[in-house]
């Protein structure tokens, strides 16, 4: 088990900013050339996009796109309808089940025009209602054309690659593919598709299935191909290839694959009401891509290393939180895969500056350099890549002596003045054998590049020596680079290069090794440790809480302190692009706070949980 437990939200105790003047979303009516009355329509479009997104990202419209989909509790009425041959399935719940009414309209209620939570639902129409009738040039809106049917479950579920499918025929088989809605009113469903089928063109014929009518068609710009589109016990409509289609009538509402172990065990590493849900049959992808691999002379034979290492299933899903969206994901932990084997805290934030801006650390990553190295050599379908590889790290030691020495390792970029800084952090498994490489790294530099006008020179800081390495500079380096490649640079390339010399800073103690770009950052990192540094943040703490305490790995971004550097570099706008984000963009991109996300392994399944915060 691990330290993971996501706090309940209570909005008594969050501290509410104070909201953004702004216009509400969808009160000026449109004026009569499509242009909105009151303001220019460059600037009013930009702020209805921003809307437009940011509730699209909560409700899930481009969710077939991200593959970001399903409900959890109250069971979903269309899971019981998936095809048992199903390899993939996926679910939108438009309809806000259990908590997630309540947790969307705190969340939105942080944005401009969404104060009102008791108008959440209306303001949601609004969106989805432009939403539609822009992409279906004003023919369609939701709460007109869909709402008065439509139950708020939308599904897709992928059915397996046809028996026998080769590389040759895979791209030309009718793809199994069937999307399901959960509705409330029959009759004007049935009239809202028969429409669309009119409007596109298709002509359908009638044929009884099971007890169910079918209504049959073919692509009108394609002979190839029928598909089906059905309702099926006035509460579910489907539409798809007519195989999938009677694959869910045949399920009678009592899908197999919803009760699987695997589905089940899925649903229940990610408790908790969501927006949405997907589940993929990794292993079964996995061999029919190596049956459709084996069917092509001329191509390379899967390695047997990667197979090995795909879990039986994946899981995702979204679900919203007063102050955050959170995304989780989870899949079967497989033994033989490289990587930590159970969960400890990351020591690289006890490193880092309180400026920083991101951070991305995994744990005992030189073990798992070491393990994946050791995997992949050891596959004859790699054997000669390595060689190659062995060759140019034998320069510096090897391989091993290169990354074994790391412990708890991550890149760090921190915000230093009006600019960024970076480089990498890591806490040493082996300090003397860290400290060893950069000896090594430090002599090759003087050997090597002695005639390329590399230089080497120390500072002291604290009792530390820090070794900096001067490359040169950018365009001198682009010359030596173009020599050895024997390809000249265009004169025109050079211009787009840094000014000034490129440098590689770095220090090692008992504590901590630092590589970075300049003298500065390794300075900020030796007094981090020494004294205040990103772990010490009340505000990171509480993030990492929410994610898992203990983990393989955190990756943190300061959005707001990202924003704020951004806006920084504004005065180089015009006066016109700074009003435009101001009035436009900047409303909808404050109440971002921060992002985090961190890898547990939690009862034999390695899971991923990712918070995005709002104030």
């Amino acid at each position: 088990m691990t330290d993971y437990e996501r706090p309940a939200y209570d909005p008594t105790t969050e501290t509410i900013s104070t909201e953004v003047p702004a216009t509400p979303i969808a009160t000026t009516p449109l004026a009569p050339s499509g242009t909105r009355a009151g303001g220019g329509p460059r600037r009013d479009r930009v702020r209805w996009l921003a809307a437009a997104g940011i509730v699209a990202l909560i409700v899930g419209v481009t969710a077939m796109a991200t593959l970001t989909l399903t409900g959890s509790s109250p069971t979903s009425t269309v899971a019981g309808y998936v095809p048992a041959d199903s390899v993939a399935y996926g679910e939108l719940r438009l309809d806000l089940p259990g908590d997630q009414r309540q947790e969307v309209g705190e969340f939105l209620s942080k944005f401009p025009g969404f104060a009102d939570q008791a108008a959440l639902e209306t303001k949601l129409d609004e969106v989805l209602d432009r939403l539609l009738s822009e992409s279906t040039d004003g023919k369609q809106t939701y709460s007109r054309d869909i709402k008065p049917w439509f139950d708020g479950e939308l599904a897709f579920s992928m059915g397996p690659l046809p028996e026998g499918a080769t590389a040759a025929n895979a791209a030309t088989d009718t793809p199994r593919v069937v999307v399901l809605l959960s509705i409330k009113d029959e009759a004007l469903a049935r009239t809202w598709f028969t429409n669309a089928f009119t409007e596109m063109g298709v002509t359908t014929v009638p044929e009884p299935y099971e007890g169910v009518e079918l209504l049959t068609f073919t692509n009108p710009e394609e002979a190839s191909g029928r598909a089906a589109f059905a309702i099926v016990g006035g509460k579910v409509a489907m539409v798809g290839d007519i195989d999938s289609v009677k694959a869910a009538i045949d399920t009678a509402g009592s899908s197999p694959m919803s009760t699987s172990d695997e589905f089940v065990a899925a649903k229940s590493a990610m408790p908790g009401d969501d927006l949405g849900f997907v589940f993929v049959d990794l292993r079964t992808i996995m061999d029919a891509a190596l049956e459709m691999t084996e069917s092509l002379a001329s191509a390379p034979p899967m390695s047997d290393t990667l197979t090995a290492l795909v879990p039986e299933w994946a899981s995702f899903r979204l679900r919203v939180e007063g102050d955050a969206l959170v995304m989780d994901s989870a899949m079967p932990h497989v033994e033989a895969a490289p990587g930590p084997g159970e969960n400890d805290a990351n020591g690289v934030a006890a490193y880092a500056p309180p400026s920083t801006l991101a951070l991305a650390a995994g744990n005992d990553l030189g073990a798992t350099l070491n393990e994946t190295v050791a995997l992949y050599r050891s596959d004859p379908a790699m054997a000669e890549a390595f060689k190659s590889i062995d060759e140019a790290a034998g320069l510096l030691g090897g391989l091993e002596a290169s990354v074994g020495w790391m412990g708890d390792t991550g890149l760090v970029i921190a915000r230093d003045g009006d600019s960024v800084e970076g480089g990498i952090v890591s806490i040493p498994a082996d300090a003397a054998a860290g400290a060893q490489f950069l000896t090594t790294l430090r002599t090759f530099a003087t050997l090597a590049g002695g005639q390329a006008g590399i230089t080497v020179r120390e500072e002291q800081h604290a009792g530390t020596v820090i070794t900096i390495i001067d490359l040169g500079s950018a365009e001198d380096l682009a010359a030596l680079a173009a020599g050895l490649g024997g390809v000249p640079i265009p004169d025109d390339a050079t211009t787009q290069l840094p000014e000034g010399n490129i440098e590689i800073s770095y220090a090692a103690t008992d504590g901590v090794v630092v590589i970075g770009g300049s003298p500065d950052f390794v300075k900020h990192v030796l007094d981090a440790g020494a004294g205040e540094s990103l772990a010490d943040d009340a505000r990171y703490t509480s993030l990492v809480a929410r994610v898992g305490v203990s983990h393989t790995g955190v990756n943190f971004v300061d959005i707001a302190a990202v924003r704020g550097l951004v806006e920084s570099h504004l005065s180089e706008a015009t006066p016109e692009e700074r009003a435009e984000y101001e009035e436009s963009i900047k409303p909808f991109l404050t109440p971002f706070d921060a992002f985090i996300a961190a890898g547990v392994i939690e009862d034999s399944l390695d899971e991923q949980h990712a918070v995005i915060t709002v104030k």
